[in-house]
């Protein structure tokens, strides 16, 4: 029903949580059900989580959180409509 397998070196190691910035880490994977699901750790808290690969797209990016950068978009935003 399942396999379980490390991820390979090419692959990308480290994501970044959309909405806090937080550093987690792909440890292994995991085929249940014909999905590819995710087992990742927090550098910071420790956390373990297990997440499709769905879910890791939805939630996490492969660039670091940049509040700077929502504000600079905000900003362009707004001066659209002057």
């Amino acid at each position: 029903m399942y396999s379980k397998k490390n991820i390979l070196s090419d692959d990308l190691t480290y994501i970044f949580d959309k909405k806090t910035g937080e550093k987690f880490f792909k440890q292994s994977s995991i085929q249940f059900c014909q999905i590819v699901h995710y087992k990742i750790k927090s550098e910071k808290s420790g956390e373990t989580l297990l997440l499709s690969a769905d879910g890791i797209k939805r939630r996490f990016a492969q660039t670091p959180y940049s509040e700077r950068k929502k504000s600079k978009n905000i900003l362009c935003w707004l001066q659209k409509f002057r």
